[in-house]
């Protein structure tokens, strides 16, 4: 059944779900890892609490993604394994599944997955906690995936648990329509917040010890645009660098958002300012001018990093993609970008073997790749989505060929990236640990890295290697640029949530090794964080394991 057009209230925790545990699995981008965040807040206010393994869990959720077939196939295998495990113990979990893959799928998932017991979609995860008290009293294959068609757009964010680092929903939908783009099907039409409402929330988070935040959108440029609730401000003039009319007068803009959020006295504690994702189309001088250091008139907080998707090298693919700006545009980005501020950190997404796509216009992908020098690159295989103008297009690059093309564009970008990351050995950066590392042996893994690199792609990674000490800890965090350092600290501190000056001692082509300047202290920690920080991802079953990367395809 479907719910009616306002969301119903929240349901209010029984006794049974107070002594409850909840598991939510993410696939997908960081729109669906603050999405959990937010059902795994909802569920926390109905008493329950996060489950470390599956099998523990009552109530079961998967977070899905749809951009890539294969994402969807991974999404109905994961609830498979999630069912047979829920079998295994006398709890009998519900079970559900929600984000973008519920959004587009809605009641024909019960047809793949019987054992479903609910779907929700993307607008309304607000409705969890009514969903799973309808399923627990003995509701069977509940939907809730109807969009808010309203413009209007007011929310707050909901975090589990204390932390450092938090993602703030600042608009949501897209309306530029990529031909080969399910986003807009699953997301729905752009919808901003206002800026005071938006300012208002990152202040609340930073009294609360947030120091990093990031803010979400599908593509954050066209922020405020055509939003009925915004407090009109006096016009500014925009100049898009490929000569696009900016917002209308009256409209809110990404960059004031930016500024406002920089200079609101209440957010004088936060550290950082993260973006994610942009369009080239809509990446005005404006938005390049934040980059700037604070005494040429940038945002003092705005990291410098930027990811903007460029999907290919090719004007022609691009014409065909319907992403309506031109790779020349994207190089005079670029090039403004880096003369304003040599020290951004730019990464990109980018789609191989998209229909008529020829082996020069791929090469073409190669020649950018040399030219922007990215930190990183997100690259798939094109995978046709239903529903998508591409869709209709004849898939006429072989399977073998787009991996084949993806293979090798991953391993150039892996040569880039080695030298890039080369030349850190040696500096100091400003980190944030986000959590222990992985592998909490850095001797070894390093030496199965340096027999992976090239000779003369990467600096010699064992010299600096730094064993860890008995009792000592291995810690990753990231620098402002949003590259990844691993370091060792000999004490079992918990530093997850602070910052700390880390110099580089060696380097792959996927990761920094460093140590800390000063040994922390408990004087430091108290004047690094005024709380102490739980680990972010403990409800969410460690879900940034599961945002969209590339792998080598064998």
């Amino acid at each position: 059944m479907h719910p009616e057009s306002n969301p119903a209230p929240a349901a209010r925790p029984t006794s049974a779900q107070a002594a409850q545990k909840f598991y939510i699995k993410t696939f997908g981008c960081q729109m669906n890892v603050a999405d959990s965040e937010r059902m795994a807040a909802l569920l926390a206010e109905q008493g329950m609490t996060p489950a470390d393994e599956v099998e523990d869990a009552h109530v079961i959720i998967l977070n899905g993604c749809t951009v890539r077939e294969k994402a969807v196939h991974k999404a109905i295998s994961t609830l498979g394994s999630y069912h047979k495990a829920g079998r295994k113990n006398a709890i009998k979990p519900v079970i559900g599944i929600g984000g973008c893959v519920g959004q587009l799928e809605k009641e024909q998932l019960f047809k793949q997955a019987p054992y479903l017991d609910f779907v929700f979609g993307t607008d309304t995860i607000d409705n969890l906690p009514e969903i799973v008290n309808r399923v627990q009293n003995g509701e069977k294959h509940v939907v809730f995936a109807d969009f808010d068609k309203s413009m209007d757009y007011s929310t707050e964010t909901k975090v589990h648990g204390h932390k450092a680092q938090a993602f703030v929903n600042i608009m949501k939908g897209c309306d530029k329509y990529c031909s080969y783009c399910i986003v807009p099907f699953t997301r729905g039409r752009e919808k901003s917040r206002t800026i005071d409402e938006v300012v208002f929330d990152v202040a609340r988070l930073v009294a609360g010890g947030v120091r990093e935040v990031t803010l979400l959108g599908q593509n954050v440029n066209s922020f405020g645009k055509g939003n009925e609730n915004v407090k009109k401000r006096e016009p500014q003039e925009l100049n898009n660098i490929i000569g696009k009319v900016g917002p209308r007068a009256g409209e809110e803009n990404f960059p004031q958002l930016l500024r406002a959020i920089d200079q609101d006295p209440r957010c004088v504690n936060l550290k950082r300012i993260r973006f994610t994702s942009s369009h080239p189309l809509d990446f005005s001088d404006e938005l390049i001018n934040c980059y700037a250091t604070p005494e040429k008139g940038g945002v003092a907080k705005l990291s410098p990093h930027l990811h903007l998707p460029v999907q290919s090298g090719s004007n022609r693919v691009l014409q065909k993609m319907g992403r309506h700006h031109r790779i020349e545009h994207y190089f005079a980005q670029m090039e403004r970008l880096r003369e304003l501020n040599p020290e951004v950190g730019i990464t990109t997404d980018l789609i191989v073997g998209f229909p008529t796509e020829t082996e020069e216009e791929f090469e073409e992908t190669i020649k950018l790749l040399d030219r922007v020098q990215y930190y990183n690159i997100f690259a798939f295989a094109y995978s046709p989505r239903p529903g998508t103008r591409a869709a209709k297009l004849p898939d006429d690059v072989p399977d073998s060929v787009k991996n084949e093309r993806l293979n090798r564009l991953l391993q150039h970008q892996l040569e880039i990236s080695g030298r890039n990351f080369a030349e850190c050995v040696g500096k100091t950066y400003e980190i944030l640990v986000e959590g222990e590392a992985r592998n909490q042996n850095l001797v070894e893994k390093n030496r199965v890295e340096k027999n992976r690199v090239e000779k003369g792609t990467a600096a010699e990674i064992e010299s600096g290697a730094k064993p860890v000490a008995a009792g000592g800890r291995v810690w990753m965090g990231r620098t402002g640029c949003n590259r990844v350092v691993n370091f060792v600290s000999d004490s079992n501190r918990n530093l997850l949530g602070k910052f700390f000056d880390v110099k580089i001692i060696a380097a792959s082509r996927l990761s920094l090794q460093g140590e800390l300047v000063v040994t922390p202290t408990f004087a430091e920690d108290a004047a690094n964080a005024k709380v102490e920080f739980s680990n972010p991802m403990s409800a969410l079953s460690n879900p940034m394991s599961e945002l969209m990367t590339s792998e080598v395809v064998s």
